[in-house]
Parts: C-alpha cells; structure tokens; sequence
C-alpha cells in the first residue's frame, strides 16, 4: 500500500510541474504577444516607403514571382492564367503569355521566363516554395509580423534600422497587410522589390537620388 501510495504522490508531483510550466509557457506568450503588439502599433504606416516609388497591379490567382538575376530590373509573375513580365525601372508590365502549360520545376523553384527571359531559368518564390532576397546591398531589408494570423505585417527597414529597437523604430514602415501572402523580397541589384498576393502585385523602385 505504501508503494502504491508514493507512486501516485510522484505521478501527482510531477503532473502539478508540467501544469505549472504550463502556466508559466502561457503566461509569457501572452505578454511576449502584448509587448510584439505594441512594437508594431508604434511602426508608422507608409506605402511607398520614403525614396521609394510603387505600382499596383491586380494579378487573379499569383502564385510565384522572381526576378532575372541578369537583368535584375525584369520580373517574371506567374499565375493560374500564365506568365507576365515586368520591367521594374518603369514599373510597367511589357509581356504576357497567356499559355498556362508552362514547366516549372518544383524542387529547385526555377522557371523559365518569356520575352527578354526566354533564355533564362530564373529561380521563383511563392506558393509552392522558395524565397527572395530578403535584405540588399544598402542593408534594407523586408520582415513580416503575423500577431493576427492569417493577416500579415510587411514591414520595410532601411539602411539596418531594426523595428525592435525603440531608438529606430519610427524609421521603419509598415507598407501593406494581407491574409494571402504568397513572396516577397528584393532584386539582386537591390534596387527594387516586389510583393505577391493571390490577387495583387506591388513593386517597389527606388528613386533616384538628385544630383
């Protein structure tokens, strides 16, 4: 009887910590949650950010984008209805193929493109994978926040400012919120970045400095 009797003392011993880590797991989430919010709340919206210029486009059923890596100014959009080319330096679409039985290689993210990128198999981010360039050479860089997922925050940090940190956080933005992210990220170059919904393309150029 006293075997029994210390065996359940342990199991009811042990069940008490795991509830109590429990506990504790719960309570710091919530206020890890309440204090990202606050970071978040105090990031001004801005859309484009500043030095930078954008373009709209209304895209049904995008699944991947990216961009040539020789001639990092062009952009390949594929969706369920075809391919699209975008030039970002005039942020305007200049080729389309509406063939929807194009090949795309699901294990290296690769597609080839159209028009000017006929000839070259360029690496895609999207629905099924892959990921752009989150940062570029002038230590920009593009983060999300998904405090209400599915909706996330797509947040733009220039020149290395972090929004975490309180001394840099009014200089970074936040540039659009959207519950069908499908890729982001930047140009080899850096010079431009784009966004992909289900629904919406935005790219993003930067302007050019005046002399």
């Amino acid at each position: 009887m006293s075997r029994i009797f210390e065996k359940l003392k342990s199991q009811f011993v042990k069940l008490s910590r795991q509830n109590m880590s429990s506990d504790l797991s719960r309570k710091y989430n919530l206020e890890n949650r309440k204090r990202l919010r606050g970071i978040l709340e105090e990031i001004p919206k801005l859309n484009p950010p500043v030095s930078w210029e954008f373009q709209q486009y209304s895209i049904g059923g995008l699944t991947e984008i990216g961009f040539s890596y020789n001639k990092p100014h062009l952009l390949l959009v594929i969706s369920s209805n075809g391919r699209g080319l975008f030039d970002c330096s005039q942020l305007e679409k200049i080729d389309r193929d509406y063939n929807d039985e194009h090949e795309i290689d699901y294990q290296k993210m690769r597609c080839f493109g159209i028009g000017l990128l006929k000839e070259e198999n360029i690496s895609i981010a999207g629905l099924h994978g892959g990921g752009l360039p989150l940062t570029n050479l002038n230590h920009d860089y593009l983060i999300t926040m998904a405090l209400d997922w599915p909706y996330y925050d797509i947040i733009f940090a220039p020149k290395g400012k972090s929004p975490y940190s309180e001394r840099d956080r009014s200089q970074c933005f936040r540039i659009y919120c959207t519950d069908t992210l499908k890729s982001y990220g930047f140009s080899s170059c850096g010079n431009y970045f784009a966004i992909g919904t289900s629904s919406d393309l935005f790219i993003y150029k930067r302007k050019l400095e005046s002399a």
